[in-house]
C-alpha cells in the first residue's frame, strides 16, 4: 500500500514543522480553556440547585440573570422572589432591575436544544469582543 506511506510521510514532515507552534499555542490556551470551563460548570450546578429549590416551593421558578459576565439563578416562589444562585452580595431588586420576568422556567417544563442555543447566542454576544472592556 504505497499510499499509506506517503500519508504517513506526508503527516511526519508535517509534524516536525508545524509542531513547535502546535505545543506553543496549545500551552498558550491552556488556562483560558480551563476558566471558561470552570465557568460553564459552575453556572450548571448553580442552575441545578436553583432547580431542586424552586420543585420544592409552591409556583416554584428560576430566572437566568446576569451580573457583568457571570450568570446567577433566581428563584421565585409565585412572583416573589426568593434567593439567588450562586449566592451574591447585591440585592435581588437590582439583580431583576431589567429583567424580563415572562423568561423564567418551570420545574416541570423542558428546556429543549433551541433554548438552550439561544440562551448560548445571548451569552455569547454579552460576553463581547476580546480585550473590549465592558
Amino acid at each position: 500500500m504505497a499510499g499509506k506511506g506517503k500519508v504517513a510521510v506526508t503527516a511526519f514532515k508535517l509534524g516536525v514543522k508545524y509542531g513547535p507552534q502546535i505545543w506553543v499555542a496549545t500551552q498558550a490556551l491552556r488556562e483560558p480553556a480551563k476558566e471558561a470551563v470552570g465557568k460553564a460548570m459552575s453556572s450548571e450546578r448553580a442552575r441545578r440547585t436553583a432547580m431542586a429549590h424552586a420543585k420544592s416551593l409552591a409556583e416554584g421558578s428560576i430566572l437566568k440573570v446576569y451580573k457583568g459576565d457571570a450568570s446567577h439563578w433566581v428563584v421565585f416562589s409565585a412572583d416573589e422572589p426568593i434567593t439567588v444562585y450562586p449566592p451574591t452580595d447585591m440585592p435581588l431588586s437590582t439583580l431583576l432591575d431589567r429583567a424580563d420576568l415572562t423568561k423564567r422556567i418551570r420545574p416541570d417544563e423542558r428546556v429543549g436544544p433551541t433554548d438552550r442555543a439561544k440562551d448560548a447566542a445571548t451569552a455569547a454576544l454579552r460576553r463581547g469582543k476580546p480585550n473590549q472592556v465592558n
